[in-house]
């Protein structure tokens, strides 16, 4: 129910309005009233009423000064004047005011409902639209996402010069006026494999807290790993990057829902153009999950403690930190892009005990057969692996130097037969659903989640095959569909827009014209008018 308020000085016209008007039988809650405009401001800052209805000559403050003080603080507020003088000059600046009905007195309850009526037309088709516009939002945000890592992807990758940065960032809507930046690199997995909804709750408890702040941008890295741009002030920088672990902490911590979880932070930059070094060197300490996994919380400042000052004997090496399981790890969970920063990482952690030639040569063949023994269980023999790599084993006899190379490499063979694998099954996976899909279309609750279960796969995974193999996300396509199957029954049947709107799976006809307009920059009406 919307909320009126009263100002008016004579009190006995204000009384009759007050107790003579249905004002719920029309759809509003009466909050209060006030003798004149000065009176009335301080009770309209508490109860922010919808609507304010106002004389306009009111000793102390006048009816358009009040208007004008209004709809600077609360510019959504509808405003009504009544006045007793017919006067060009009064209604030309209640104009200037804004204000959205002028009445004439003596007020009937007819005009009054006839005021009240409009104004709340104008209210509910404004909120509609607003609606409709962050239901809209929300369902591009795939899309958002999508753009925006291709972006940082570019971006990391340094295939962009510096004019081409800030042109992509004001096109995808960056904010890169900063006076610094920072990067948290995080992710998170449920202990139990089986992506529960309990942690899919945790999981979005985490991403809501990076949407709600302006001063991060958060987008989607991998299949389980998120990238944030925090960005600001350089206290502001340092406050929220602090912030940003403490939640991920906190939310992934809760012993409810067991989540394996790390958080990598990087070191402040003055430009956004610096970004790309923050990155690296955020990215060389996130690979340090695979290989210390009991920290979760990988810091600038732990980073004197991968290395040990004092020299290592192959005596005191934790055995842990040679286990099988480090490499297997890393080749299951992690991503190709990361090889370069793991090995070099990695490597380096060792680096005092790679000294002696028997660890060395006992540390290369263990990653050898660990990473044998993977590439086996994709259909690739040992033979035909050994074959694929640009050196032999034995050229790392007495040239050290080659160590990070041929572990890369090793890598790197393993990674591209496990992404054909996983390329393989997407391409099965999406091509079994467009089917689905293209029967289903129409359907209102038809969703990107309701297509995964059906396809077997998680949503996550199944969105980002789907965007690899078809281009697109999976909320273009179907929003596409949807528009070309409206176009056709706008050029080839005489129905109505809400009837055309409920063939193709749009229940608020209303919506469904939004997002025509939307995407093909007419409404139907307008549409079907110009192919006429």
């Amino acid at each position: 129910m919307l909320k009126v308020f009263l100002v008016e000085d004579e009190v006995t016209v204000r009384e009759a309005l007050r107790d003579n008007i249905p004002w719920e039988e029309y759809g509003f809650q009466f909050t209060g009233e006030a003798s004149d405009g000065e009176m009335a401001l301080p009770m309209i800052r508490k109860t922010e009423p919808d609507v304010l209805i106002t004389d306009i000559r009111m000793p102390f403050m006048d009816g358009l000064t009040l208007c004008h003080i209004v709809g600077q603080e609360f510019p959504k507020m509808k405003m009504i004047i009544m006045s007793g003088f017919d006067d060009f000059e009064y209604a030309r600046r209640a104009i200037q005011e804004g204000v959205d009905q002028y009445l004439s007195k003596p007020i009937t309850r007819r005009t009054i409902k006839k005021a009240l009526d409009e104004v709340k037309q104008k209210i509910d088709n404004e909120r509609e639209q607003k609606n409709y516009q962050e239901k809209y939002r929300l369902e591009s945000r795939e899309y958002e996402q999508y753009q925006r890592r291709s972006f940082l992807e570019a971006l990391f990758g340094r295939r962009l010069s510096v004019e081409k940065i800030y042109e992509e960032a004001q096109r995808l809507s960056f904010n890169v006026n900063s006076a610094c930046y920072n990067i948290l690199l995080f992710s998170v997995n449920d202990k139990k494999k089986n992506e529960s909804d309990e942690f899919r709750i945790r999981q979005n408890d985490i991403l809501a807290f990076f949407l709600r702040f302006p001063e991060y941008i958060l987008s989607k890295w991998s299949l389980s790993s998120y990238c944030v741009i925090v960005r600001g002030e350089k206290d502001v920088v340092r406050d929220f990057t602090a912030r940003g672990i403490e939640e991920i902490e906190r939310i992934a911590s809760d012993t409810r829902c067991p989540m394996q979880w790390y958080v990598a932070a990087g070191e402040p930059v003055d430009r956004f153009s610096q970004l790309t070094e923050c990155f690296e060197k955020t990215n060389h300490r996130f690979a340090e999950r695979f290989w210390r996994p009991e920290r979760n919380i990988l810091r600038p400042e732990d980073a004197s403690l991968t290395v040990s000052d004092e020299k290592r004997s192959i005596d005191g090496v934790n055995a842990e930190s040679v286990d099988p399981s480090i490499i297997t790890g890393f080749l299951k969970n992690g991503d190709v892009s990361d090889v370069t920063e793991f090995v070099n990482g990695y490597l380096e952690s060792l680096k005092d005990v790679l000294k002696s030639k028997i660890f060395r040569s006992y540390l290369i063949l263990n990653i050898r057969f660990t990473v044998i023994r993977f590439v086996e269980d994709y259909g690739m023999d040992q033979k035909e692996f050994l074959e694929k790599l640009p050196f032999d084993i034995h050229e790392l006899e007495g040239n050290s130097e080659k160590i990070p190379d041929y572990v890369i490499s090793m890598l790197r063979l393993a990674f591209s037969l496990r992404d054909q694998e996983s390329e393989s099954k997407g391409h099965t996976v999406v091509k079994e659903a467009l089917p689905y899909i293209e029967q289903h279309y129409t359907e209102e609750d038809i969703s990107l989640n309701s297509v995964a279960t059906v396809a077997g796969v998680s949503g996550t995974y199944f969105s980002s095959m789907f965007s690899q193999e078809m281009g697109k996300t999976f909320t273009e396509y179907l929003t596409e569909l949807r528009m070309n199957k409206a176009k056709e029954l706008l050029s080839t049947r005489k129905l109505h827009t809400a009837e055309v709107a409920q063939a193709i799976g749009y229940k608020d006809a209303h919506y469904f014209s939004f997002v025509f307009r939307k995407t093909q920059g007419m409404s139907p009406k307008e549409y079907r008018t110009k192919i006429s």
